[in-house]
């Protein structure tokens, strides 16, 4: 007779197999190709290379160039998806920018690296700089325009104030620098202890083909879910989610906590930090959104030094509905809505350029 225990096993490993067969075949249903112009790698002074793609101008040339960064759990199909209507660098693109999109470590085509911790801290330390550099050998440009979404938007604001002569301005799409205006987010805090920041990628890619069925509460800290269309969110969640490193976690978890925003450590204060930036800055705010609420992106608007512009994205805006967070850059009208007033902000604060060639 054989053991209960080698038949519970012998089911679980089907179980495990089915869920890994049903992940990688709905991966490959919805997997899109990323279609960049040129990939490059950018080295970092502790040793890992990272990614960033290239879109050269299709229009007459703008100057200087723009770097943009993707947000927390996702890679730079966030800023850069391999559908053309919903990439934010294409359309930048089209408008005569030279644009750049970066994969920061761990993420994408940054993941191979040390195998080392690293946080927010190190982003900011080590990538940036790396990605900086990568831009200037590929267009011969010292400054850059950034654009980031959620975490990538944290990046360029403190960015602007750490490397003042290196970026000329900065659009912060749905950046969260003050936490007590999270109040959704906050309830959820107790239960903090369930996140690990592992097997994201995995999960998503799993859940991808019921993506637009349902509307979960907790699906909505990441988008307005009815605001997206049902295959592109499928697309999103086999394309773009990535794990949340560790340390990264862990210091997001802390500022949420200590209503803070700082370095891991506690002895650099990025929320003071943005009272020092003088370039010109455009916050964006989704009217839905639960991760980055409108309080909490104006409360760094209200705190920035240089020229600045706020905006809600929502109907009371005349949009066709009250953004989200990730939706910003998915949502079905998004490329109508969202992205013109990028291209405009963005127009206002370059100038005509010569041509730049296209890589060989």
């Amino acid at each position: 007779m054989r053991s209960p225990w080698l038949l519970w096993l012998a089911a679980a490993a089907l179980l495990a197999a089915l869920a890994l067969l049903h992940t990688l075949f709905w991966g490959w249903v919805y997997r899109v190709r990323p279609t960049q112009d040129e990939l490059r790698f950018a080295p970092t002074q502790d040793g890992w290379r990272v990614a960033v793609a290239r879109r050269v101008p299709r229009a007459q040339p703008r100057w200087p160039p723009v770097l943009l960064c993707h947000g927390l759990s996702a890679n730079r199909g966030n800023v850069d998806f391999g559908v053309p209507r919903y990439s934010v660098a294409l359309a930048l693109a089209n408008a005569g920018f030279d644009s750049f999109a970066v994969d920061l470590r761990g993420h994408g085509d940054s993941r191979r690296g040390s195998p080392q911790a690293w946080s927010f801290d190190t982003y900011l330390s080590q990538d940036i700089p790396a990605a900086l550099d990568e831009v200037k050998a590929a267009s011969r440009a010292d400054r850059v325009l950034w654009v980031g979404h959620s975490q990538g938007a944290l990046l360029g604001l403190v960015a602007a104030g750490v490397y003042p002569a290196r970026i000329a301005g900065v659009v912060a799409v749905a950046p969260p620098t003050h936490f007590h205006a999270q109040e959704a987010l906050r309830k959820l805090l107790p239960y903090a202890f369930l996140a690990t920041g592992r097997g994201h990628r995995f999960l998503a890619r799993a859940a991808a083909p019921l993506a637009g069925w349902f509307h979960p509460g907790l699906a909505q800290f990441a988008w307005n879910s009815r605001n997206i269309d049902r295959r592109i969110y499928r697309q999103v969640l086999a394309n773009v989610i990535e794990d949340v490193p560790p340390r990264v976690l862990e210091q997001f978890l802390d500022w949420m906590r200590r209503d803070r925003f700082a370095s891991l450590d506690g002895l650099t204060d990025y929320r003071a930090g943005l009272s020092g930036a003088r370039q010109p800055a455009l916050f964006v705010a989704g009217a839905l959104d639960l991760l980055a609420p409108p309080a909490a992106v104006r409360g760094g608007y209200e705190l920035w030094a240089g020229e600045k512009e706020y905006w809600i994205a929502g109907r009371e805006a005349g949009l066709s509905a009250d953004y989200g967070h990730s939706d910003l850059i998915f949502g079905r009208k998004a490329p109508e809505e969202i992205y013109p007033r990028i291209v405009t902000w963005l127009r206002a604060h370059s100038e005509a350029a010569l041509p730049v060639p296209a890589p060989a």
